[in-house]
């Protein structure tokens, strides 16, 4: 294997334009990228419309987590195949706040996508149908491209320098030294492990 991500992004592109084919899909391919989902932790990909651009011609991107590749980047790749599909004919299937409504559990449906409620997320929750592994099996996804992933970047956290202290009736934190006596109990904030 070598150290580039462009067989990655070919073996991506090769699977959308089989799957395209399954699907009906009528419209040109989106621009598939690999990047880091930076401060969305939750993230496994996305679409993004007329992300892109030449000439004056607007492209959509479809990007899949450099984090997730290790994953399943093929079940993320149809999940963002739907949202494309939706917005091609312009219809709304997720709000800013990323909550996927029916519109795009019915697409994803007939997509071959299992979807279940995922809380503040809605319709969100999607995995590989039998019948969606059985076409992906047909095209053949070279599984050794998908070996290649970004590591996951942990921030170290200095412990907090807050303390408890207590008077009997109130807690408070704080993260100096605190010599005060509380007001309605009339005892003194003691240190609180």
């Amino acid at each position: 294997m070598n150290n580039s991500i462009i067989p990655i992004i070919k073996e991506l592109e090769r699977i959308y334009d089989a799957l395209a084919l399954k699907f009906n899909l009528k419209e040109p391919r989106p621009i598939i990228t690999i990047q880091s989902k930076g401060r969305q932790k939750d993230s496994l990909g996305w679409y993004w419309d007329k992300k892109w651009q030449v000439g004056k011609k607007e492209i959509g991107e479809i990007n899949i987590c450099a984090e997730e590749l290790n994953k399943n980047p093929i079940e993320t790749l149809v999940h963002e195949m739907v949202h494309y599909s939706n917005s091609c004919e312009k219809i709304e299937d997720c709000n800013s706040q990323q909550y996927h409504n029916k519109t795009f559990k019915v697409r994803a449906e007939s997509y071959g996508l299992n979807v279940e409620k995922d809380g503040r997320h809605g319709w969100a929750h999607t995995s590989l149908s039998d019948n969606l592994k059985k076409i992906i099996g047909e095209i053949k996804p070279n599984e050794i491209t998908f070996k290649l992933y970004r590591k996951t970047h942990f921030t170290i956290v200095a412990p907090t320098k807050m303390k408890k202290f207590s008077c009997g009736c109130t807690t408070i934190r704080c993260a100096t030294t605190l010599e005060a006596k509380c007001l309605i109990c009339n005892n003194n904030f003691e240190v609180k492990e």
